[in-house]
């Protein structure tokens, strides 16, 4: 199905739409006035009173493992649609949730919303009573694919993330750049190829469950044998690449993407194999300063006008009747094709420290 898609080039030069003054579709959005609901594309996000109880608060504290550019993006959305105001935390996943949890423990948690990967990561900060249940709307909640919530809405995934592969295009030339997983265990890629650790969060998690699943242990020890370098975050390794410090490495789509906005020299692949496909969970905190802008931030991120802005910057929305995910002018494959690997939370809880263990082992990581 994707074989025409194959080293599709995702660079600054077709980046040509900008997100930037406008929101999610192209058309752009007006707060409303004073004693108004708050509707965005014919859905409601809030009654008159919640908004005009969150036009006093103070700005609303994300805390996110995602990726910084995409981020800001959906920040800058929101506040256009709304008039409301976000301050963003990024961490990587790993690192954000030691923060999360040692706030919390200290009851100094300062995030209003959290957005983060990792199946153990997000058990771990419900578990430890970060979380409150936010109110969605009909509208809203109606739109929702069932898969998306949580615990009875004490949390939602926010959208699926797809964990490929991509490559330096001012070092690679197109004819011999890599088209498949297989290509990257070609010896002309040793010491030139990245890989990030199986314990940054929950994206390396799915991105080791799918090569083991789908690809075999074998690939994994001939990829090692390729002598890649070890990175602690996807924002490192694409940054690595983006300088030409590497030449190729598994990054999120969405992450390169976000990179090529910024003018990285960086192609994305859509690999004959697949690609691993991971969410990012949403959940607004019981401590929140801010609660009702964190009720309406959460309800836009899970809305149309939310859920398309994830889906052109390469994500899969978690919405009924939802677009494609599209990097550029490449349209990805539909959500429910072979392209798209999944596991469920059971099952990446299940093989999480079997397969963190013997990534481990295969490339002499020790942390």
């Amino acid at each position: 199905m994707h074989k025409s898609m194959k080293g599709a080039l995702v660079g600054a030069t077709i980046v040509a739409f900008a997100l930037t003054g406008c929101a999610a579709g192209g058309t752009p959005s007006e707060a409303p006035a004073a004693g108004e609901d708050l509707v965005v594309d014919d859905q409601l996000l809030a009654s008159a009173e919640v908004l005009a109880a969150a036009q006093e608060e103070e700005p609303i504290v994300f805390y996110t493992g995602g990726s910084e550019v995409s981020e800001q993006q959906a920040a800058d959305a929101f506040t256009e649609a709304t008039g409301l105001q976000v301050e963003i935390v990024r961490l990587a996943p790993n690192k954000l949730n030691e923060r999360i949890l040692a706030e919390q423990a200290a009851g100094q948690l300062a995030a209003d919303v959290i957005r983060i990967s990792g199946e153990d990561l997000i058990a771990g900060i419900a578990d430890a009573g970060t979380f409150t249940p936010v109110e969605l709307t009909d509208d809203i909640a109606g739109g929702l694919i069932p898969e998306a919530t949580y615990d009875d809405g004490l949390y939602y995934s926010s959208f699926d993330r797809v964990y490929s592969f991509g490559y330096n295009n001012q070092i690679v030339e197109e004819a011999d750049a890599p088209q498949d997983w297989a290509d990257l265990l070609d010896p002309r890629w040793a010491g030139q190829v990245g890989i990030v650790q199986v314990g940054a969060g929950g994206s390396t998690a799915a991105l080791t469950r799918f090569q083991f699943d789908r690809l075999g242990e074998d690939y994994l020890r001939e990829f090692a044998a390729n002598s890649p370098r070890i990175f602690d975050s996807s924002a490192a390794l694409t940054d690595a690449l983006a300088r030409g410090e590497i030449t190729v490495g598994p990054m999120p789509i969405a992450t390169a993407y976000s990179a090529t906005l910024d003018g990285a020299p960086i192609t994305i692949a859509t690999p004959e194999e697949g690609a691993a496909a991971y969410p990012f969970y949403l959940g607004a905190t019981e401590s929140a300063g801010s609660p009702n802008s964190a009720s309406i931030f959460v309800n836009w991120l899970l809305s149309t006008q939310g859920q398309t802005l994830a889906a052109e910057l390469g994500d899969y929305p978690v919405i009924e009747q939802a677009p494609n995910p599209t990097i550029g002018e490449i349209e990805l494959p539909a959500a429910d094709s072979d392209f798209v690997f999944r596991s469920t939370l059971e099952e990446s809880l299940d093989n999480l420290q079997a397969d963190s263990e013997l990534w481990s082992e295969i490339f002499g990581y020790t942390g």
